[in-house]
């Protein structure tokens, strides 16, 4: 069974928006996601963290937005997007509100934007 992901990451590389060259920026986004009901991996017990080679991404796309609620602007200007992955359920964990999947050589089958 293939399940959708949908992730927002940058179109080239699929790099995600937390890293350290988007603090600036998306300061107050990072201030807000990790506690209350932005729960980081390592916070949501049915994640309990995430593994050196998984990343993180949605169910659907209404928990996306939900997720980057009044940062969709901002994304979209630093070149981010909505990559549409389908993957195997084997490599999909789910959270309360993320899911984690291990994309190894898969690439989108589509991107949307934000």
């Amino acid at each position: 069974m293939k399940v959708s992901i949908y992730r927002v990451e940058e179109r080239r590389g699929g790099a995600g928006p937390y890293n350290k060259s988007n603090a600036v920026t998306l300061g107050a986004m990072f201030a807000e996601h990790g506690s209350g009901t932005h729960l980081s991996p390592q916070q949501d017990e049915l994640l309990l963290g995430i593994g050196a080679d998984e990343h993180c991404g949605f169910a659907t796309l209404e928990q996306l937005d939900e997720w980057f609620a009044g940062y969709h602007d901002a994304l979209s200007e630093l070149g981010f997007v909505v990559a549409h992955y389908v993957m195997p359920l084997n490599v999909v964990r789910y959270g309360k509100t993320q899911a984690l999947f291990v994309r190894g050589d898969t690439f989108p089958i589509e991107y949307l934007a934000l």
